[in-house]
């Protein structure tokens, strides 16, 4: 790698450190206060998201080791600890939290989970395979924000920090660059193709979310 090249993507991870914290930190501050809008099965969702692209992570970090991988690997662990305290406070702040907006995504979740194990078992493909987990990323993610969108048009949405709706579009667009970057190097193969999948899905939701957002 280029000394030019290496500068971009140390800079890209640093910023996807820094703002996965202001991220984290920001919705958790906004949580203590106020859920409107905010839907418990998103983060469950996002929290299954995260470990499935790790997982993917780690394994085109397998397969071709590099410093760019080894970063996307911190960034996806770092997304992951911020989920999982968003999500312990609203579970720890919350009473009947759990509505209908967050039965209905669940199903949705569960069928889109369920479609995509049904072609790739048509397909001879197992759970494995990175492609597989690309398609359930993107259900756990794609579905869930759309989801979030509907919640927040209907309620509005004072439970989502207006930083932590800048700065999620900001980390996604550093993933992708990170990814880009990984791809040049590499190559598209399949772990690479199955993130990009899943990160591009994840940034389209959160346009429609923001959307809804701003409009309510």
């Amino acid at each position: 790698m280029s000394r030019t090249r290496q500068l971009t993507t140390d800079t890209l991870f640093a910023i996807q450190i820094g703002f996965t914290l202001v991220w984290g930190g920001s919705q958790f501050i906004r949580l203590l206060s106020s859920m409107q809008g905010v839907n418990i099965s998103w983060f469950l969702s996002w929290l299954a998201f995260l470990l499935l692209n790790l997982a993917l992570a780690l394994r085109a970090h397998a397969n071709q080791p590099s410093r760019v991988t080894l970063q996307t690997i911190w960034s996806y662990a770092a997304w992951t600890a911020m989920v999982a305290a968003d999500l312990g406070v609203m579970l720890w702040r919350g009473t009947h939290i759990w509505d209908g907006t967050d039965t209905v995504t669940t199903l949705l979740v569960a069928a889109g989970l369920a479609l995509t194990l049904l072609v790739a078992h048509r397909l001879s493909l197992g759970i494995v395979d990175p492609m597989v987990k690309g398609y359930l990323a993107v259900a756990f993610k794609a579905i869930p924000q759309l989801a979030l969108a509907y919640k927040i048009m209907m309620m509005g949405g004072r439970g989502l920090s207006p930083v932590a709706v800048v700065t999620g579009h900001i980390t996604i667009l550093t993933r992708l660059g990170q990814l880009w970057y990984s791809i040049k190097e590499a190559g598209w193969d399949r772990n690479r193709r199955g993130s990009a999948l899943s990160e591009l899905a994840n940034e389209g939701s959160w346009i429609v979310a923001t959307l809804a957002w701003l409009v309510r």
